[in-house]
């Protein structure tokens, strides 16, 4: 602290008894860490799919017992792995 902060402090009055508020005063809208987390992830889901494929993502989470977000990852891998992208294109793509 700076000669001036610690003269500030000292002329301070304070109650005894009574600890002095510091910071921000508390507004009751406080979310937990895991809150916060939830809202980011929601926030950030960057591919949407149709009713079938989210079904199929469903059912292969709760068939091996992993996340939606990890299945995702894991079909994404297998088809950048397994199939020249570059050379065949995207059959679903809509041409002009």
């Amino acid at each position: 602290m700076s000669k001036q902060q610690n003269a500030a402090v000292a002329m301070t009055l304070t109650l005894p008894g009574i600890p002095a508020k510091r910071g921000r005063p508390v507004t009751g809208r406080a979310m937990s860490g895991a809150e916060r987390q939830r809202r980011f992830r929601k926030r950030h889901k960057t591919i949407e799919t149709g009713e079938r494929i989210g079904a199929t993502i469903k059912r292969l989470a709760e068939q091996f017992e992993l996340s939606e977000l990890q299945v995702t990852r894991e079909l994404l891998r297998f088809a950048l792995c397994n199939r020249n992208w570059w050379r065949t294109g995207f059959p679903s793509r809509v041409t002009e």
